[in-house]
Parts: C-alpha cells; structure tokens; sequence
C-alpha cells in the first residue's frame, strides 16, 4: 500500500445538516481502494437537495462511517450539468483541479459526460500539466445516448444529435493522451480500447467473500430445482428504457403462453414503472408478475437473487451492469439479451445462455427450454456459482490499484 491517489468521479456528494453523504456502493469502492493507497482524495459533484428525488435507488452513507475515514478526504465540486452553471464554475474549478492534481501522485478520472463532467475537465488539466492518468467508465455513453433518441421528443432528439458526436470526439481526445484505460465490461473496452495504448477490462463489483453462495445453500437450490414446480425469474435494477422492462414483459409473456409456470419480479422503481405496470395488465400478468419496488439492503436484495432460478435481462445499450456479477455471485444463471459485456462474463465458466437483442419472443422460449429442462437448469446453476467465485471487491480492487500504480 503505497501513494496517493487523486479520484474524480461522477457519482455524486450529497451535503445535508452539515454532514456528507455518498452513495452506498461507492462508498465501499471508496474504502476498497484506500486498502491499497495511503491517501485518497475523491472529487465529485454535490447534487442539489431538490434533485436527490431523481436518484431512484440510491442508499445514501455518511463518509464519516468509512472504514478509512481518516486517510480520505472528500473535494465537493458543483452541480454544473447545463451550459451556465458550467462556464460560470469552470475557471475556479479548474484551478482547484489542477491544484490537486500537481499533489497527487496517481490520477484517476470517471468520464461519462459533456457539460458538467468534471473528470472529463480533470483530465484536460492533465493533459496541459502533461501529466500521466488513468480513465474509467462503466459504460459507452455516446452510444447510449443514441439508442435512446428514438423515445425522445422532438427537442431533446436534436440535443441528443448535436451533443452525442461532441461527446465522442471529446472522449477520443481525452482517452488518446491517457496512461491506463480501465473499462467496465467487454461493451466499453471493445468501444474505447481502440483510442488507448494500455487497455484493460475491469469488473466493478462490490460483493463479499461473504456474499459467495456456500456449498449447503448451493446444495439446497439445487434440490428445489430438481424437485420442479413454479419457476422463480427476476430482475434488480432501474425501469427505465436502457432496461426495456416493456420487453422483458413480453419474454415473460411469451414463458407463460408456451405452458410454463411461473413467478416474475422486477426489484427497482423508475420512469417507467407505469407503462410497466400498464403492459402488464395489457399482457394479463397480474397473477405472474410483481413490482415490489426499491430494496435498499443489498444483502436482502442478494438473497432475493440467489432465491431466483434465474435473473432475466433485457439489456439494449452498451453497458455493465452490476446486477449480472451479482446474480452469478449468488449461484443464479443469467438469461438474457446478447452484448459483448454478457458474453465475455460468460465465455470463461458458463452459467447462463443468451439470444438476440429486442427478440422478448426468443427470450421467452429460452427460458421455458430451460424450464423444463431441471437438469439443465442445475448444471447452470452450478456453472453460475463457480463463475461467481472471481468476483469479490476486495479481489477486484487489489488487481486495479496494481495496474493504477503501474501506469498512472
């Protein structure tokens, strides 16, 4: 454990009765690669306190609360995400940037935007201080950016036009001049590796050792399993159009009317909780399909996972989500739509199968194959868990301090 690290990121700050506040999830990353630093300052934007309403699922902590309280220091930045608020706070934010980018030893930026990304201004600074940095993303922003314009009105489809290409050239630049690219998932290594001369895919994971599915509670799925009866999919994540939930109904439809029993649960709140819930009545799941809402405690989230047969996804932009590495840490297979991201988690141990994008027909008379298949569905399972072994934070952490100490 060596150096300090300097961390922009994205996910943001929140400051409220004097206290800060950040994310859950990130929260343990920050802790996870103070394991491996000596000093760590992290700069992120304080959200307005109106805003915190549009943040479905987050889990607020107290900094106070880390693990390595003490040998981290938070830099709040503005909520700057529209033209005047940005050049307004650019001047003064660059030069703390610069400040205490000249401090540190190891950088570290998590780009995702265009107005009001302050990794994104954080490495400029770099590059004018030529100094060397590390990049990571978890997904292809400017591609996502465009596969949702098709459900956008009028107005913000021809935002989305005008900013997606900027943003492209903006990141090329930007990842061009950096030491390390780390990118989350096969989606965004195949996307960015291109433009960058050390490259590698990463996993950002936050489960436990402790979270690994045990031999005993291995043992006892497995038994359920072969004893056949209703099969138990779901998912845990956002409704929101990057999920295609309207799909992931259908796939639960199409299951159902090939004869199958089953029960469905989608574990999250979104902007689209009411057209899902509106489809499903338009497909007569009621009796099949439930929306529970938001599970705060990630280990009661994690036990509705791993009590699943399987998590169904429907995934439609280039991106990583955290929800497949957990439902393979919880020994259940992923059923799902093929990306680059679910293939390469796949390609090594098994534990899950995939068809077409957009194919919810296809989807569906996967999951009813594998349904009345039990022994198929065991050898998945088994396959899951054993896949899931790879993926501990505290593993993942160590391998990404290494390569950040080696080359930025």
């Amino acid at each position: 454990m060596n150096g300090r690290l300097y961390l922009v990121l994205p996910v943001p700050f929140r400051v409220t009765e004097g206290k800060v506040l950040v994310e859950a999830q990130a929260a343990n990353g920050l802790d996870r690669w103070a394991d491996n630093f000596t000093h760590l300052t992290v700069a992120a934007p304080v959200i307005p306190e109106s805003s915190t309403q549009n943040l479905a699922g987050f889990v607020w902590r107290d900094v106070d609360s880390l693990e390595h309280r003490d040998r981290i220091v938070c830099q709040p930045l503005p909520w700057a995400y529209t033209p005047g608020p940005f050049f307004k706070q650019l001047g003064a934010t660059r030069r703390l940037l610069a400040k205490t980018i000249s401090e540190a030893q190891h950088l570290q930026f998590a780009i995702g935007g265009l107005v009001g990304d302050w990794a994104a201004v954080a490495a400029m600074e770099a590059i004018r201080l030529k100094r060397r940095y590390a990049i990571h993303t978890d997904r292809v922003e400017h591609e996502v950016m465009r596969k949702t314009a098709a459900s956008a009105s009028g107005l913000r489809r021809v935002k989305i036009a005008v900013e997606a290409p900027l943003m492209e050239r903006y990141h090329r630049h930007i990842i061009r001049h950096c030491a390390l690219g780390l990118w989350h998932g096969d989606d965004c290594f195949r996307a960015y590796s291109p433009w960058c001369a050390q490259n590698h895919l990463i996993h950002d994971i936050h489960t436990k050792q402790s979270d690994l599915i045990d031999a005993k509670s291995l043992e006892r799925k497995l038994d359920g399993i072969r004893s056949g009866g209703v099969l138990r999919v779901c998912y845990a994540g956002r409704l929101d159009p990057m999920k295609a939930p309207l799909e992931w109904l259908r796939a639960i439809a199409a299951t159902r009317d090939l004869g199958i029993r089953l029960q469905a649960t989608w574990y999250g709140e979104g902007a689209l909780m009411d057209a899902a819930k509106a489809e499903s009545t338009r497909l007569n799941l009621h009796a099949i399909v439930s929306f529970p809402g938001f599970v705060a405690e990630r280990a009661e989230l994690l036990g509705h996972i791993s009590s699943a047969h399987a998590l169904v996804f429907t995934h439609i932009t280039p991106e990583s989500p955290r929800n497949l590495l957990e439902s393979l840490v919880s020994g259940t297979p992923i059923l799902g739509y093929d990306n680059a991201y679910a293939v390469n988690l796949l390609e090594r141990e098994g534990g899950g199968a995939l068809v077409p994008i957009h194919d919810a027909q296809a989807l569906g008379k996967l999951i009813a194959a594998i349904a009345s298949d039990r022994e198929r569905l065991a050898a998945m399972t088994v396959d899951a868990a054993r896949n899931g072994r790879r993926f501990t934070d505290a593993a993942v952490f160590a391998e990404r301090s290494e390569l950040q100490r080696q080359f930025a």
